[in-house]
């Protein structure tokens, strides 16, 4: 099977915190069903319909430090300097057309999958946090994305979906991030950070993904976590989030179809988008939960309007030695 060439990436991914300190491990579930506000039979099953993403953070930047080094010295060993980390992670995405069809429906989007590895850099200097990302995969049947939700499907007596016989085809992809946030204002009571609000700009390039976006995020509650270190919560926490953001799009393999396959894209991509995103968060120890909506204008001009889905993370970080 194709998509085999990814497991020994895989492997020495996350494999990789075994030889560094962890800091933590998230777990992170996308669904358009986690859209409660409407009733379970009435919920969306299209576009951006489940994603899957497994994480591990640890601390230093190795094999990557002379690219942290541009941006700020790393602090080691407890120093003086920026925090840098580095993020593996193993994940999945599942992309549906709104009409299920057992033959292409024009105007529709490819049914699709993106199985992949990927890695992130962090150096969090003061009140600026810089990532380098990549992201290496594959779609077609070996990202393994018809197996998943027709064996879901079936297990919770929903239809069978014929549009995975005619989904986007095989091919490797890559794509490589970097992005720049930078905390505007902040307050504080009691010593605990109870508001912030931060801005960021990033962008991506390679034949999954090519573009730019940027955007505002706020979050204010009771001894809000730090967003950005790895630093262990003292005390419960409670938040609630959102922001907004614009994005400029040059190229969306699930939307323009595969690089070399000569065929005409089945529908026709947007260049500019908008998103949103609110939700709720707590922390008790080391242990964190936050549940989040996300939305978006159309995609492509023949959708017939945005789409919106729920997000749930879970992340646990160990006790740090003194």
């Amino acid at each position: 099977m194709r998509s085999l060439f990814l497991l020994p990436l895989a492997a020495a991914l996350l494999a990789a915190p075994a030889a560094a300190q962890l800091l933590g491990v998230q777990v992170t579930s996308d669904n358009d069903a986690y859209d409660f506000w409407i009733p379970p039979r009435e919920r969306p099953d299209y576009e951006y319909s489940n994603g899957i993403r497994i994480a591990a953070e640890m601390g230093g930047a190795r094999g990557w430090g002379r690219l942290a080094r541009r941006v700020a010295p790393c602090a080691a060993d407890g120093g003086e300097g920026a925090e840098c980390t580095t993020t593996v992670e193993l994940g999945q995405r599942l992309y549906t057309a709104r009409v299920d069809n057992a033959q292409p429906t024009p105007g529709s989007r490819h049914f699709a999958g993106w199985l992949y590895v990927g890695g992130t850099g962090q150096v969090v200097n003061g009140p600026v946090r810089h990532t380098f990302g990549a992201e290496v995969g594959v779609t077609g049947p070996p990202s393994l994305a018809a197996q998943l939700m027709k064996t879901v499907h079936s297990i919770g007596g929903f239809w069978n979906p014929d549009g995975w016989d005619h989904q986007l085809g095989f091919e490797p992809g890559v794509t490589l991030r970097y992005g720049v946030e930078r905390r505007l204002a902040e307050a504080r009571v009691g010593g605990g950070r109870a508001a912030e609000v931060a801005v960021h700009a990033g962008a991506g390039a390679g034949n999954v993904y090519t573009g730019a976006q940027a955007g505002l995020q706020a979050r204010a509650g009771l001894r809000l976590p730090d967003a950005w270190t790895a630093a262990r919560q003292r005390g419960p926490s409670l938040y609630v989030t959102g922001g907004v953001e614009g994005a400029a799009v040059a190229r969306n393999l699930f939307l323009d179809g595969n690089t070399f396959s000569g065929e005409p894209p089945r529908v026709h991509r947007k260049p500019l988008l908008a998103n949103a995103n609110w939700g709720i968060g707590a922390v008790v120890g080391g242990a964190s939960l936050e549940y989040r909506v996300r939305t978006r204008t159309r995609e492509y001009r023949e959708e017939p309007g945005g789409h919106t889905y729920g997000s749930f993370e879970v992340t646990w970080r160990p006790a740090r030695p003194r």
